[in-house]
């Protein structure tokens, strides 16, 4: 009996301690941001900023006059850009890929100035929010611009804005769609009339689908004259920037 006790203890330990390794490894790992551009006068807590440097959960980011950040965020972004005379934090940068999917968490206030960025879709349970004094903006999947003023522009995708009107207090829920801007003067959702400030080859590039189609030359076989190079045509892709 008392062996069988013993065993039967040592087994329920076993099972616990199964448990709190699985919870452990399963638990959201910190993300990080690495520096691809700083122009200029860039900080990150303070320091300066320099190509390569990283940054992460909590970190700081200030730019200068005539000055530009651009940070590369992976599974969180992937790409943030931070303009001039900006100061943002990045609240949460956090990922957990123990699932069938990998569930992304992106967190960034804006105190000051602009930053744009292209969001890739992600799964259903991750979020990639930008905060200002007045609104918060939902992003998924999405080229977007966000000034500390409330504004955000959205060239692709659709953005969930709520804005905070600091007169009345209550919460105003707006759906922001390619080619639209939110303004906070209004409120309300107007046109877009900005070109996007993320340029295409930051996106993920497009592989073409099906065949490619070679069309023969034109010119009879044994025929004189130069002989006419083959086309070669690709069929439309999918998804193209």
């Amino acid at each position: 009996m008392k062996i069988s006790g013993i065993l039967s203890r040592l087994a329920v330990f076993g099972s616990a301690l199964a448990l709190t390794t699985n919870l452990v490894s399963a638990a959201p790992q910190p993300g990080k941001a690495e520096v691809q551009l700083a122009k200029g006068t860039v900080t990150i807590n303070d320091k300066e900023a320099h190509v390569g440097d990283l940054a992460g959960p909590g970190s700081v980011i200030t730019t200068g006059a005539s000055s530009q950040a651009d940070f590369f965020l992976g599974v969180n972004g992937p790409t943030v850009q931070v303009q001039n005379d900006a100061k943002l934090t990045f609240e949460e940068l956090s990922f957990d890929d123990s699932g069938p999917e990998i569930v992304v968490t992106t967190k960034v206030k804006l105190d000051k100035g602009k930053i744009a960025g292209y969001v890739k879709k992600s799964s259903s349970q991750s979020s990639y929010t930008v905060t200002t004094p007045t609104t918060t903006a939902a992003i998924r999947g999405t080229t977007y611009l966000v000034d500390a003023d409330g504004n955000v522009w959205v060239w692709d995708g659709c953005v969930d804005v709520i804005y905070h009107d600091p007169s009345t207090g209550t919460d105003t829920h707006f759906n922001v769609c390619a080619g639209q801007r939110f303004d906070p003067k209004v409120p309300g959702v107007v046109i877009n009339d900005l070109p996007s400030p993320i340029p295409p080859q930051v996106r993920p590039p497009v592989t073409p689908v099906g065949p490619v189609i070679i069309l023969s030359p034109t010119k009879p076989t044994g025929s004189p004259g130069p002989t006419i190079p083959p086309v070669v045509i690709n069929p439309p892709v999918e998804g193209g920037a």
